[in-house]
């Protein structure tokens, strides 16, 4: 749990930095995904080249470029599967400074490099190949000529077991601008190392079902329009304005797959805090955690112990909510201690204090971006329901 706040601080660092400084045969593209290894990301199966090398990349809502460890390769010790060899694939051809299509030509490849929130970092030159989805009748679709980072330098990273990162923002040279500009992802239960269902869909064959609501992208983030929160029944007794974003930009609520836990606004996280402590009782310990003492957390199980405690619910406008069961808004730390998958922005030092809506909220549902509307769809279900 304190690397996954550490995961998700780091994500508010990179969009405050950015804040600052700010085709194809088929049109159905699908991914299995399962966690990391850490269960901070989720990530895609998809496979690149010819032959196809499968590759499982980490979803991030924050970026937009697809880029996969390539041979050779510094630090990719921690990879999963085969790293992806541009030499032996048939249909692998190097971006270059200057045209190089004829015999004999030394291509200058373009040079590429990333660096992340956890300061994790990519680097290595363009290239494109054909990149395999499967379809939702279990058959497979080829994108061909997909530009894409050849990583053979990675530093620091903070979330071993993958093979690199697919960027799903409406960048230019995002995978989702390129295939229909719509894609979805359904997320069961992340703690559960035998459900098999999560899904990623790309292009017209994406769910777009449930309730709607307006997000507008600022930075390449998804910024939609959060109106309250309830407890179960009770409607917490917070300002219109507080999750508004202003004039300079701070403030407002990002969707996110690239941040484990949820941040909120000061003001909002001290009510939440003080209800569920209120529901809890006095019969519930509360658990200190040393390097993050803002957390909230309680000796107990939550499986054993928290049976019936009531559903907290993002409202956000058009009538669209975000309904968080206790196995959403707690995590088992260990065997005796669970904490609140909620914190204050102020804990990060943020000055533009976003609030945002981290990867373990959005269990449970399906998750659908249409980028032409700008419209995310929230549809709580069983991911084995869509899988056909």
């Amino acid at each position: 749990m304190e690397l996954d706040i550490q995961h998700s601080a780091a994500r508010l660092a990179n969009i405050q930095a950015r804040i600052e400084g700010s085709l194809v045969s088929n049109n159905d593209y699908k991914a299995r995904v399962s966690p990391s290894l850490t269960g901070r990301t989720i990530m895609a199966n998809i496979s690149i080249g010819q032959p196809p090398i499968p590759q499982l990349v980490v979803m991030d809502t924050g970026s937009d470029i697809l880029w996969v460890m390539c041979t050779p390769c510094t630090n990719c010790d921690n990879d999963l599967g085969l790293l992806f060899d541009p030499s032996k694939s048939s249909t692998f051809s190097p971006l270059c400074k200057t045209p190089c299509d004829f015999e004999g030509c030394r291509c200058d490849p373009i040079p590429f490099t990333v660096t992340y929130a956890d300061n994790s970092t990519a680097s290595g030159t363009f290239g494109r190949d054909t990149v395999v989805f499967e379809t939702t009748d279990e058959g497979t679709s080829r994108i061909s000529d997909v530009l894409f980072g050849c990583g053979h330098n990675i530093g620091h990273d903070t979330d071993p077991g993958h093979n690199g990162i697919l960027g799903l923002n409406n960048g230019p040279d995002s995978l989702v601008t390129k295939l229909g500009q719509k894609f979805s992802y359904c997320i069961g239960n992340l703690a559960d190392p035998y459900y098999n269902y999560h899904q990623l869909i790309l292009g017209e064959g994406a769910d777009l079902e449930g309730y709607s609501t307006p997000f507008e992208v600022y930075n390449g983030f998804y910024y939609v329009t959060m109106e309250g929160i309830s407890v179960g029944e009770k409607r917490l007794d917070i300002a219109p304005e507080t999750f508004e974003m202003k004039e300079n930009r701070a403030g407002g609520v990002i969707i996110d797959t690239g941040s484990t836990i949820t941040f909120l606004v000061d003001s909002v996280h001290k009510l939440l805090s003080k209800e569920v402590r209120n529901l809890l009782g006095w019969s519930f310990r509360q658990a200190t955690i040393e390097k993050s003492p803002w957390m909230q957390c309680f000796y107990g199980s939550i499986s054993r112990d928290l049976v019936g405690f009531p559903v907290v619910t993002f409202h956000f406008s058009d009538g669209a909510d975000l309904a968080l069961d206790s196995g959403s808004f707690f995590n088992q730390l260990n065997d005796n201690v669970f904490c609140m998958t909620v914190g204050p922005v102020s804990s990060l030092n943020i000055k533009s204090k976003p609030s945002l809506i981290g990867l373990l909220a959005q269990q449970s549902y399906n998750v659908g971006y249409d980028l032409v509307n700008q419209f995310v769809y929230f549809q709580r279900i069983d991911c084995e329901l869509l899988t056909g």
